[in-house]
């Protein structure tokens, strides 16, 4: 299992439905979630086979209603406040995989998970057992 994969499935147990944003041509995490029954949507800003056009400046709400969990990976920092106010507006919770020299996301708790930095924001809801993060 890759690392991402893990470590979503590894601290948010019980996952049912996530939103990739910025999902890209690489779909390794989404499709390895899919494949342990997670239902998951990619959203990206450019038109791409079998992914969702959004853009998390200006989202379309209805594409992210009953996620619980709202991913992306390797974001360009002018993004992560848009992510923020997404998972806030939703109530989802966020992670954010940087690239490692970008600046960290203000208001989200580091993680390191066997060598990766995982930006994490748990939302107040409480609708995934969040209890395994350290």
């Amino acid at each position: 299992m890759g690392t991402v994969a893990g470590f979503i499935l590894e601290f948010f147990p019980g996952l049912k439905r996530a939103v990739e944003v910025g999902v890209g041509r690489r779909r390794e995490v989404l499709e390895e979630l899919r494949s342990r029954g997670v239902q998951v949507l990619g959203t990206d800003i450019v038109p791409l086979p079998g992914v969702a056009v959004d853009d998390a400046a200006e989202p379309d709400l209805s594409l992210y209603r009953d996620a619980e969990l709202i991913y992306s990976l390797r974001p360009p920092p002018e993004l992560y406040p848009h992510l923020l106010r997404l998972a806030r507006r939703t109530g989802a919770h966020l992670l954010i995989v940087p690239m490692s020299t970008d600046p960290p996301p203000e208001q989200m708790r580091l993680v390191n998970y066997r060598g990766i930095a995982f930006y994490v924001l748990v939302n107040g809801d409480k609708r995934l057992p969040t209890s395994s993060l350290p």
